[in-house]
Order: C-alpha cells, then sequence, then structure tokens
C-alpha cells in the first residue's frame, strides 16, 4: 500500500503531492519558480530518500515553474500529458508576469525554466515498487490536464476547485471540463478527488461540482459559477503525536 502526503505551499496555496512506494516516489506538481520548489522538496525529501519521478498535472505557472529546482536536485524523470508536452513551452513564455514577484523574485527566463518532459498517455502507469499509478489525460481546465490514480485515490489537478470557484482561465474548454468530470465519476475505483487547490472531496462533491461546470457551458458564462466547500477531511495521522513536517499533512 503506498502513502500520499500533501504539502501546501504559498503562492496561491499549491497542494502539491507526495506518493511514496517501496522503490520510488512521485511527486506532483512543483509549484511556481525555485523557492516554492525548494520548500517542496525540502519537505518532501525530510520523508523519503526514494528516487524520485515529478508529474505535472497541468501547464498553469503554479504546477509546474518549479520543475528545474527538482532537476538541478538529480530528479530527472519528468511526466506529463501529451498536450502539456505539446503546449508548455508557449504557456511558459504568455504566462511568466503571472508570478507574484514577491515569491519568487529570482525567476528565470523559461529557456532556464523548463525541463525535458515525456508525455504519458490514457492507461499508461508507473510503477513505484509492488503498487502502480495510473495516468489518465483529460481537459477542460486546460487542453493539458492530467489526472494520477492511485488505489482508491484520484489525483485532479485543478479539474476539481474546493474552497473557491472553479477558474477559467482563456484556455478553459467548459464542455470539455464537464466530459472530463463525468469520466472521473464514471470510475469506479476512486473514492477520494485531490485537488491542486483546496481539500480532498468525495463523490457527492465532485457531482455538484459537474453540475456547476455544465450549466458554464450550457450558458457561456462563468458570472454565478459557485465556491464550493467540502466538509473537514479525515487525514492521517495528525495531532499532537504527528511528526511530519510542518505544512504537510497525509491523505493515506
Amino acid at each position: 500500500m503506498v502513502e500520499i502526503y500533501v504539502f501546501t505551499s504559498d503562492p496561491v496555496q499549491l497542494n502539491s503531492y507526495l506518493v511514496v512506494g517501496p522503490e520510488r516516489a512521485l511527486v506532483v506538481d512543483t509549484g511556481a519558480g525555485p523557492a516554492q520548489a525548494g520548500s517542496i522538496l525540502a519537505a518532501f525529501r525530510a520523508l523519503t530518500d526514494l528516487p524520485l519521478t515529478v508529474v505535472n498535472t497541468h501547464d498553469h505557472w503554479d504546477h509546474f515553474f518549479g520543475n528545474a529546482a527538482f532537476a538541478a536536485d538529480g530528479v530527472d524523470d519528468f511526466l506529463a500529458s501529451p498536450g502539456f508536452v505539446r503546449d508548455h513551452r508557449a504557456s511558459a513564455w504568455i504566462q511568466l508576469e503571472a508570478v507574484p514577484l514577491e515569491h519568487e523574485p529570482d525567476l528565470p527566463t523559461p529557456e532556464d525554466l523548463l525541463v525535458p518532459v515525456t508525455a504519458v498517455d490514457t492507461g499508461e502507469t508507473l510503477s513505484l515498487g509492488d503498487c502502480t499509478v495510473e495516468f489518465l489525460p483529460l481537459g477542460g481546465h486546460t487542453e493539458s490536464d492530467l489526472v494520477i490514480l492511485c488505489e482508491d485515490v484520484a489525483l485532479v489537478g485543478d479539474l476539481v476547485e474546493e474552497g473557491a470557484p472553479p477558474q477559467f482561465g482563456d484556455d478553459a474548454l467548459p464542455a470539455r471540463w464537464a466530459e472530463s468530470l463525468e469520466t472521473l465519476l464514471a470510475l469506479p475505483q476512486p473514492q477520494v478527488f485531490a485537488p491542486g487547490h483546496g481539500q480532498p472531496v468525495d463523490r457527492t462533491f465532485l457531482a455538484a461540482q459537474l453540475g456547476d461546470i455544465a450549466a458554464v457551458a450550457e450558458s457561456d458564462s462563468t458570472a454565478e459559477v459557485p465556491s464550493r466547500t467540502a466538509p473537514p477531511f479525515t487525514w492521517v495521522g495528525t495531532g499532537a503525536g504527528s511528526h511530519l513536517p510542518a505544512g504537510v499533512r497525509r491523505l493515506r
């Protein structure tokens, strides 16, 4: 059985995930640049010294501008959806000015931010030892969304938003987004959906947010997309006896 941890950090209260198997660990989303990536890496290296594979859930700056910091630490295995591999270089140039300078004052140019990334397609898996994770490229929040399936948990990036309205940028595709959430609900195994921002949610929350996004697709208006809040999530091993690094919680 794998262990799954989440580290939440600024800017934008990003959730980065660590999936630890017997032989390898998976890091999901590296942050907005070297400073945030450094805090993510330090938190996760306090939990494991296993070889790391990095996965990016989509090509927004707060999820992949930290890749180069992981590469500088020796990580050489970076995975993402085919859409990410196709688009992320152009996306980096477009989004560079969006990064809050108070958090990333020394942000380099895209040439120094980007690292080689390998595309994974539907049904491809990665072994972490005696357990595997499965990849599911979808779309809607962007054209490059990727879901990581691990036992009864789906790591869904920004396809799900808890505690704030779903974010519809210029690259959002509402109809496809609704289809992607339908696809997730049709999967029999996942019971927990862990987003890029906010706390993990269940199938009931996902169905409600599907309705919200389907309404956007039908009306072509994001004016009244609600902010949904899930019930408090029950984390593993929290409390006075917890020895987790600051900012880290254990999901499984």
